[in-house]
């Protein structure tokens, strides 16, 4: 081989292996598998399974496997529940708050229960805080014009105590918790999440100051252990309308505000509406 003909050709080799090494998928030869091409690529295997579509870890020759994610790929998603906000989101899944406003083409940090908040990466599904029951639940309970148009009865929703059944840090035995426990200290301006008629502000047993908003449609409102109550019986409030300051009144060990939903004068689980 002439001389330039070895010059020709090392250029020729350069180019086709520097091409190479930018391609964005790797072509599956045999004897090759996630676990191979994950530690040739430096790619997680959850992420070449997302990225790929992949059911299990089964390949076949020329395959064509990407490792570099298309325009579009947004990784797993999270499906918001009553409670959830952009900073818990963040702190659950290790992603910074601005990347999932950017991922998700929020200009606030809004959310609506059901919405699905793409990660920007694979999680593996057993780390992922939602099920097919929770998405039921919320389409169902979707179905009322009421429900579906509750608010949110503080600004930051952070959930100290969910509902359901659990030992009572005071009374010191397993009983149901009908509502939810949402982190605020004292004064925090509590809003009624609908718009309905005040039918009960004063003290009760328990709940220490409360008041009791009916929202229509059967459905019914309380928030307890508050430190002021800024509205009377009777009085018609508004969405979004200041009706107490939060505190620690009644059965309690420290200030927070407990908040129910109730239909039919059952009560229901907050968080999954």
């Amino acid at each position: 081989m002439r001389p330039i003909q070895k010059i020709l050709f090392m250029i020729i080799t350069s180019i086709i292996l520097i091409s190479c090494s930018n391609s964005k998928y790797y072509t599956v030869k045999k004897g090759d598998t996630l676990y191979s091409i994950s530690k040739k690529k430096d790619v997680p295997i959850s992420e070449l399974k997302g990225i790929n579509n992949l059911e299990n870890n089964l390949l076949y020759p020329n395959q064509k496997i990407y490792f570099k994610p298309s325009k579009n790929y947004k990784g797993s998603y999270h499906i918001v529940r009553f409670g959830d906000t952009l900073y818990s989101i963040s702190k659950k899944y290790d992603v910074k708050v601005d990347s999932l406003k950017k991922i998700n083409d929020l200009n606030s940090n809004i959310l609506y229960n059901g919405n699905k908040i793409y990660l920007g990466k694979m999680v593996n599904k057993k780390n992922i805080d939602y099920n097919s029951n929770s998405i039921i639940t919320y389409k169902n309970n979707s179905k009322s014009s009421t429900l579906k148009n509750f608010g949110q009865p503080l600004k930051i929703m952070s959930v100290t105590s969910p509902y359901g059944y659990r030992d009572h840090p005071v009374l010191g035995r397993r009983i149901l918790h009908t509502g939810v426990d949402l982190k605020a200290c004292i004064n925090t301006p509590v809003y009624s999440p609908y718009s309905g008629l005040v039918i009960y502000a004063g003290w009760m047993n328990g709940y220490g100051k409360i008041i009791i908003i009916n929202n229509g449609n059967n459905y019914e409102t309380r928030f307890a252990h508050l430190n002021r109550i800024l509205v009377k019986k009777g009085q018609r409030v508004t969405k979004g309308k200041v009706i107490a300051k939060s505190g620690k009144t009644g059965r309690v060990t420290g200030p927070h505000l407990h908040y129910e939903i109730r239909y039919k004068k059952q009560s229901m689980n907050p968080m999954k509406l």
